[in-house]
């Protein structure tokens, strides 16, 4: 019996060391989009007071502007949102920008999210090359 408790000890405190020291998620980052719909959520990503969205060369059929949404994830209630920005650039080769200051102090899950794609809540698909979350300025 003594061993069985010795073992679950030992492998109890690997779990905790390997869990401590384990990668921080950052809050910036980049990706790409491949054939969203109106409603797609990107991935979450922790901040607080500043967060900025660019999408580089937006390509959909045929629509020239998207819109991006800011939203606070919160758990076991309903999510949280903050103001629409409406991409052009983007589609002439461009790059948009949308930054939401004066978000809520203290650490939050963000994630933004397509709320129209060429003024419509349904129909064409948004495709990005590069996506960039960056949320610095304010942290400095």
């Amino acid at each position: 019996m003594k061993n069985s408790v010795r073992i679950s000890t030992i492998a109890g405190t690997a779990a905790v060391i390997t869990l401590a020291l384990a990668p921080l998620a950052q809050a910036n980052w980049s990706s790409s989009i491949t054939g969203a719909s109106v409603g797609f959520e990107s991935r979450r990503w922790s901040d607080e007071l500043y967060s900025q969205v660019q999408f580089t060369n937006c390509r959909t059929d045929g629509s020239k502007s998207t819109d991006v949404q800011m939203w606070n994830d919160i758990s076991l209630q309903p999510d949280e949102s903050y103001d629409n920005k409406t991409f052009t650039a983007c589609f002439s080769g461009g790059t948009s920008n949308g930054e939401w200051t004066d978000l809520p102090s203290g650490k939050r899950d963000y994630y933004f999210k397509i709320m129209k794609i060429g003024g419509s809540t349904f129909g064409p698909q948004l495709s990005v090359s590069t996506v960039t979350v960056d949320t610095t300025k304010a942290d400095g």
